[in-house]
C-alpha cells in the first residue's frame, strides 16, 4: 500500500493540525481524521497482529466492520486494548500502541509461528497437554496449568489496566415518537419526514458526524442541513447496542472519547433507555470481501473504504489498484480513484460487466482469465453488500436469503419497527431517499410504499 495525503479534498480541517503518538513515535493528522486515517496518511501499514499465528494486518475497511486496525489507546488508568483504529477520531495528544506483538506490530517475534501453522491445527494446545494417557492424566493437567499462561499470552489481544477507572459515566431516559438509527440517506429522509410532520424524533449515529454514505461524496448533501434545522434531537458518537420490549432502545453515547481535555464534570460515556412509540433502523449495509489466500494481509481492502479516505479524508489509498468486485457498486470507486491519479485494473466475476473507461478483467466459465499479471499496491474487493439486520433480529425479526441479492433481508415486522434504505436491501441513493420517507410514514400511520429491494 503506498498511501498519500492529497494536498486538497476530504472533509477533514487541514487548519487545524493536531499531533498523536503511535508506538513511541509523534505523527500528525488533522481535526476530522481518525486514528486510522492518519496513521495510513503517515504511511503506517501494519497496524495488528492476527490472533493465532501473529499475521500482518493492516486497515481492511473504514468503519466498525475493521478486523485488522485492532489497537490500544491511552496509557495508566484510561488504557483501553481492542479500540477499532477505523472509528477513534483523533486528538492531540492521542496515545495509541499496536498489541499481541513483541517487540511491536512491525517486528513480531510471534510470527515465527506461522511457520510452523500446518503443524498448529485448531486445538492443538489442548490435545498436546491435556491428551496424555489417562494412568498419567494427573500430570497432563499439571503441564497444561504450568504453560496455559504462556499459550493464551502469545494467542491473546490486548492487555486491559488493571488501575480503577477514574472517570465518570452517566444514565437518561428519554421518550419520543420516533426514533431513527443511522443518519444515511434514509435515515435523514426518514428523520426529516416525521418531523416536519411535527413529531419528536431522535436521530441516533454512531459517527462522529451526520451523512452516512453522503460523507463519502464530494459535496455535503443539503439534506443534512436540512435536518439540522430543524428540532430534532441529534446524537451524534451514539451507538444503539439493543432493540427491547415496548419500543425500548438502549443507547451509549462517547461523551468525551474524542477530547484531548474534558471537563471535570463531564461524563465519559452517557447510557440512554429511550422509549419510542416506533422505530425505523436505517443502518446500512456492510460491504463483504472475498475469500482468497491472504485476504487479511495490509494491502487488501473493500472498496468502498478506499472511497471513504479519497473523499471523507483526503486520502488515496494506492497508486496501482487493482479491484475486484462482483457487482456494480465498485465502478463509481474505480472512477473516482483513478480521476484521483490513480491508476485502476477492475477484476470483475462476471460474465458481463458493465461499460466502463476503466481497464476491466472478466471472468469466464467459472475460471479467471489465465496468463494476465497486475502488478498492484493496493487491492480493493467487493463480494457485494449485507444489510445490517442485527438491531432488527433483537425483537425477532428473523433474515431471509434472498438469492438474487445475495443477502440476507429483514422481514417485516408484527410491532412498530421498519427497515429503510440499504439495511433493508435497498440500493441506489434515490431509492435509499424514497425508502426513508415511506418508512417514516409508515411508522406515523401513513399510507406508503417502500421501493423494492435491489437495483443500483
Amino acid at each position: 500500500m503506498t498511501a498519500r495525503r492529497l494536498p486538497t479534498g476530504g472533509k477533514i480541517d487541514r487548519s487545524k493540525p493536531l499531533s498523536f503518538q503511535w508506538d513511541g513515535k509523534t505523527y500528525q493528522g488533522f481535526e476530522g481524521d481518525t486514528l486510522a486515517s492518519a496513521l495510513m496518511a503517515n504511511g503506517q501499514r501494519v497496524l495488528g497482529r492476527s490472533f493465532k499465528y501473529h499475521r500482518p494486518r493492516g486497515i481492511m475497511s473504514a468503519g466498525v466492520e475493521e478486523s485488522g486496525a485492532i489497537v490500544s489507546v491511552g496509557q495508566g488508568a484510561r488504557l483501553e486494548p481492542n479500540v477499532k483504529a477505523t472509528t477513534q477520531p483523533l486528538f492531540e495528544g492521542l496515545t495509541a500502541t499496536g498489541q499481541n506483538a513483541w517487540p511491536n506490530v512491525r517486528f513480531d517475534a510471534g510470527s515465527i509461528s506461522g511457520a510452523f501453522g500446518r503443524f498448529f491445527s485448531a486445538g492443538f494446545y489442548y490435545k498436546t497437554f491435556m491428551g496424555i494417557p489417562p494412568f498419567e492424566w494427573g500430570r497432563g493437567t499439571g503441564l497444561w496449568m504450568k504453560y496455559e499462561a504462556i499459550i493464551r499470552r502469545a494467542a491473546g489481544m490486548g492487555t486491559a489496566s488493571r488501575k480503577a477507572d477514574p472517570d465518570a459515566y452517566d444514565h437518561m431516559h428519554a421518550f419520543c415518537d420516533l426514533l431513527v438509527v443511522g443518519s444515511g440517506p434514509a435515515g435523514l429522509q426518514a428523520a426529516l419526514t416525521a418531523a416536519q410532520a411535527g413529531k419528536n424524533v431522535v436521530l441516533v449515529e454512531q459517527d462522529s458526524a451526520l451523512g452516512g454514505d453522503f460523507l463519502n461524496d464530494v459535496e455535503t448533501s443539503e439534506l443534512i442541513e436540512k435536518v439540522t434545522a430543524l428540532d430534532i434531537r441529534i446524537l451524534t458518537r451514539t451507538t444503539a447496542f439493543g432493540l427491547y420490549d415496548g419500543g425500548t432502545a438502549g443507547l451509549v453515547a462517547r461523551v468525551t472519547d474524542h477530547l484531548s481535555a474534558p471537563q471535570s464534570w463531564q461524563p465519559r460515556q452517557r447510557f440512554w433507555t429511550l422509549r419510542a412509540n416506533a422505530t425505523v433502523v436505517a443502518t446500512g449495509a456492510l460491504e463483504r470481501s472475498v475469500a482468497f489466500d491472504g485476504n487479511d494481509r495490509p494491502g487488501v481492502m473493500t472498496a468502498n473504504a478506499a472511497r471513504t479516505y479519497l473523499n471523507r479524508y483526503g486520502i488515496l489509498a494506492g497508486e496501482n489498484i487493482v479491484i475486484a468486485t462482483t457487482n456494480d457498486s465498485a465502478y463509481p470507486v474505480a472512477a473516482e480513484l483513478a480521476a484521483a491519479g490513480a491508476k485502476v485494473t477492475i477484476a470483475d466475476a462476471r460474465k458481463s460487466p458493465p461499460s466502463s473507461p476503466i481497464e476491466v478483467v472478466t471472468h469466464t466459465d467459472g475460471v479467471w482469465v489465465p496468463h494476465i499479471h497486475v502488478d498492484c499496491d493496493l487491492f480493493l474487493v467487493s463480494g457485494g453488500w449485507s444489510p445490517v439486520v442485527n438491531l432488527a433480529s433483537h425483537r425477532n425479526v428473523v433474515p431471509v436469503w434472498d438469492a438474487e441479492l445475495a443477502c440476507f433481508l429483514p422481514r417485516q415486522s408484527d410491532e412498530a419497527l421498519f427497515c429503510a434504505g440499504a439495511a433493508a436491501g435497498v440500493w441506489g441513493r434515490e431509492a435509499c431517499l424514497a425508502s426513508g420517507e415511506a418508512a417514516a410514514q409508515l411508522a406515523m400511520g401513513q399510507p406508503a410504499s417502500p421501493p423494492q429491494a435491489g437495483g443500483w
